[in-house]
């Protein structure tokens, strides 16, 4: 069981509210962080830097003006785009092909983490389900990394 941290500035206190029920070793996995670097964060010792800023603000709905200064309402509202059930099915087709291919077998959670990323990356960047094809295909390289990983 994870220790308490005891946060010592306000952010660190916004950042453990925005996190809620998730783990804190959860959180720094798909932050893709060391459990050290987040505590660090979570006891207000450290401060992420603006891309693990975005990211946090992303994962958890969050804005950034509340998350970094404690203005404005901490939540957005922007509802969640329908699931693009073909695109998960061809990502999970790729990344089965291309674990096949490199001769790695996937623990089940590593496929899934992996399959949840690159739907979350293209969902995020692309707007339509032909970008999005097309994305999956230049993030190829990427996968392969993330496959070998490990």
């Amino acid at each position: 069981m994870a220790r308490k941290l005891k946060p010592r500035t306000p952010f660190a206190e916004r950042l453990i509210a925005a996190r809620g029920e998730l783990p804190r070793a959860e959180f720094a996995v798909r932050m893709g962080l060391p459990l050290t670097t987040v505590a660090g964060w979570e006891r207000g010792v450290s401060f992420p830097p603006p891309e693990a800023l975005v990211r946090i603000s992303e994962m958890f709905r969050v804005s950034l003006d509340w998350l970094i200064a404690g203005r404005a309402t901490p939540f957005i509202e922007n509802p969640m785009p329908p699931v693009d059930e073909s695109l998960l099915v061809r990502i999970h087709e790729v990344v089965h092909a291309t674990a096949a291919e490199e001769g790695v077998a996937l623990s089940p959670q590593k496929h899934a983490r992996i399959i949840a990323g690159l739907y979350c990356d293209l969902v995020r960047v692309f707007d339509t389900p032909e970008e999005r094809r097309l994305g999956l295909r230049a993030l190829l390289p990427q996968l392969r990394r993330d496959i070998m990983a490990d």
